[in-house]
């Protein structure tokens, strides 16, 4: 099911189709309620090329990390093997705390570990 959303003001009209195939996986993707919805509300307040715009460079642009992600996601990392030692005495505190070397773990854990803790 095709349907077709117009900014009138800045002439830009986009046709959504039910489904749409991810360019970078090649799968077929249906069109969400949540997506339809937000073009229907930048289509209404002639921001449609906005959205669009923003979509793609956020698409195509890879995701940087800061600092601060890097450091919070060590963290998690250190908690995470804490968790599986099964152990927690005689683990000195410190304030400055050294990175692994090697960062080993999976970013599914982190995100389960921050969707439990509201992250």
């Amino acid at each position: 099911m095709y349907r077709t959303y117009t900014d009138y003001i800045n002439k830009t009209t986009l046709t959504v189709p039910g489904e749409f195939i991810d360019v970078k996986t090649g799968d077929t993707i249906a069109v969400s309620s949540k997506v339809r919805e937000q073009i229907e509300y930048h289509a209404d307040n002639q921001t449609l090329i906005h959205l669009v715009l923003s979509a793609l460079t956020n698409y195509l642009q890879p995701r940087r990390m800061n600092v601060g992600t890097k450091e919070i996601l060590n963290e998690l990392s250190e908690i995470k093997q804490l968790l599986h030692q099964g152990s927690f005495t005689n683990i000195p505190l410190s304030k400055t705390t050294t990175a692994p070397k090697k960062m080993m773990f999976d970013l599914k854990d982190v995100d389960d570990i921050l969707e439990d803790f509201g992250g």
